[in-house]
């Protein structure tokens, strides 16, 4: 009798209760428990967890039911975490850790604190249930929520391929039930990169700033340089005593003088802005950004370090993509940093994590389609001549072996959409778009950093400028950086080696991880906290979607809006 009790509770778990569709034999017997006595507690989990649709408890859905079924069908459906009193020992402080939740950008309510204190101390069978349950789902959804973040990246945008670290909710509950203490059990899940504590303590600040009521706007206002008169600059020197950069006293005055260019230089610099105490639109713009979507930047930036492995490597490189940086890190010395060239917001730069194995000197440029089609097809139209002009070999198909064409020969204006037919490889040379090395990672994107010989477009502030890939400002040095440890490859021989002229693949002795990040928040090595522009609009996408997911957090994607 007890076998075939438990057996109809596993079918119950499983979608075989009446009402469900009936799960086969083959599905069910991986779960079967060791035998016990069922109690009326297995019964009314085992129902609870058997109804059709989602489970929901006081109107608020339970998000790991699949796991939540594994998880007690293994069990036997015995309650985890209650007694026959109505107690919880472990959920006071489970309440407790959730309900400070904001200080990791999360939201308590979606760790049901509310629910479970009401039903502590209540005995009937049925609450008893629900309590164990909103429990499990808790530990579950604060666990992964805190470690890989509430959102798959690619449901944000398809560029966004960072792999956040694989959890199971089944195996954390595991985990959570034998644990001495759940509250720190569940702490350890906190991702562990220095950025993300950096910012978490900047978000408390943030929420403070923005509960306060914020600063004031800057307001709208011609181009102001210093010297000039306006009704508008009242409204700055206030703007950046709000936030501490402007110290004087006359709040009144309309003329821009020093102390105030000062403070805007100033607040340029945190911002990536040219420091030139010029108010242009830029600097305008990040004036005008109030606290209350600063703090929506700092919580999507806190869930992409979740994206990141603990182990960023020993070695690696990091190129943070709005910043328009790379940084190479390694022990015990300085990190190699230069700033890079990153792609435009139609041709966005993907976010990923991968492994350098390769450089390649002196490399050809096979042209990809999509920039063949948008970028030298309108060229093509003014100038046949522009191929031969820039050391690029016309071939009439993508098939080995084809043969080489002409362009002056080819009406350009009729071929159209149809250029991506042709295969256009560009030769190493003073004019081949990639410079004269590449660091590889395949991947598929097919983005790669590399040199580039248009070295004018670093002086620019803003350097959404490529077609996805990562121009580097200093290649020779990132080399260096790589090849660390190559003895054979000395900085003389890699000088013959690009003289030469000749592309030539070398394999690095070891890969070294690249790390392809948007922070549009972060703190400096001074611990200032810095902000950059959200080319991308990543930022308000996120929150965007964090708030059809979890409708409580609308008010903030609102904010960021």
């Amino acid at each position: 009798m007890r076998v075939l009790l438990r057996r109809v509770l596993v079918l119950c778990a499983l979608g075989g209760w009446p009402g469900a569709a009936p799960a086969s034999a083959q599905a069910v017997e991986p779960f079967l428990p060791a035998l016990a006595e069922a109690t009326e507690a297995d019964v009314a989990i085992a129902r609870r967890l058997g109804k059709d649709g989602p489970l929901e408890v006081d109107g608020q859905r339970l998000r790991n039911l699949a796991a939540l079924r594994r998880f007690y069908a293994e069990r036997g459906f015995d309650p985890a975490w209650t007694d026959a009193s109505g107690l919880a020992p472990a959920a006071p402080g489970l309440v407790a850790l959730v309900r400070q939740a904001e200080r990791e950008g999360l939201e308590p309510q979606h760790y049901h604190p509310d629910a479970i204190e009401r039903r502590q101390g209540m005995a009937d069978v049925a609450t008893l249930a629900e309590l164990d349950l909103l429990i499990t789902d808790a530990v579950m959804e604060y666990a992964v929520d805190l470690r890989a973040g509430r959102l798959a990246p690619r449901q944000i945008a398809p560029e966004l391929a960072a792999a956040p670290p694989r959890l199971d909710p089944q195996e954390i509950a595991r985990a959570a039930l034998a644990a001495p203490d759940l509250a720190a059990f569940l702490t350890g899940f906190t991702p562990p990169h220095p950025q993300y504590a950096a910012l978490r303590d900047v978000l408390k600040r943030y929420r403070a700033v923005a509960a306060a009521g914020g600063w004031p706007a800057a307001g709208e206002g011609p181009v102001l340089k210093p010297g000039m008169q306006d009704a508008g600059v009242p409204a700055l020197r206030r703007r950046l005593a709000a936030t501490g950069d402007y110290a004087g006293k006359d709040l009144a005055s309309p003329l821009y003088d020093a102390p105030l260019e000062a403070a805007v230089k100033r607040f340029q610099s945190y911002n990536g802005l040219g420091q030139d105490g010029v108010v242009g639109v830029s600097t305008r713009a990040a004036l005008n950004i109030p606290a209350a979507r600063r703090v929506g930047q700092i919580i999507a930036n806190m869930e992409r370090w979740r994206w990141l492995e603990d182990d960023l490597g020993e070695r690696h490189v990091m190129v943070n993509i709005p910043g328009y940086t790379l940084k190479g890190v390694a022990p015990g010395v300085e990190p190699l940093r230069m700033p890079v060239i990153v792609g435009t917001v139609e041709r966005p730069t993907p976010v990923f994590s991968h492994r350098i194995n390769h450089l390649v000197f002196n490399p050809t440029w096979t042209i990809p389609p999509t920039v063949a089609r948008n970028d030298i097809l309108p060229k093509l139209i003014r100038n046949p001549g522009y191929l031969k002009e820039n050391g690029i070999t016309l071939y009439e198909s993508w098939a080995a072996g084809a043969r080489k064409l002409d362009a002056r020969g080819i009406d350009w204006r009729s071929v159209g959409s149809r250029i991506t037919r042709y295969r256009m490889r560009q030769d190493p040379g003073p004019k081949n778009s990639l410079g004269q090395v590449k660091f590889m990672f395949p991947n598929e994107f097919d983005v790669y950093l590399h040199d580039t010989p248009a070295r004018d477009k670093f002086s620019r502030n803003a350097r959404g400028l490529s077609s996805g890939c990562v121009r580097v400002g200093d290649p020779d040095a990132l080399a260096r950086f790589l090849m660390e440890g190559m003895a054979d490859w000395t900085a003389e021989r890699r000088r013959q080696v690009l003289d030469a002229g000749e592309t030539k693949t070398v394999w690095l002795r070891q890969s070294v991880p690249v790390h392809l990040t948007y922070q549009t928040v972060f703190v400096d090595e001074a611990g200032r906290t810095q902000f950059r522009e959200d080319i991308y609009d990543r930022d308000g996408a996120f929150m965007n979607a964090l708030a059809k997911r979890l409708p409580v957090q609308q008010t903030v994607a609102q904010a960021v809006n």
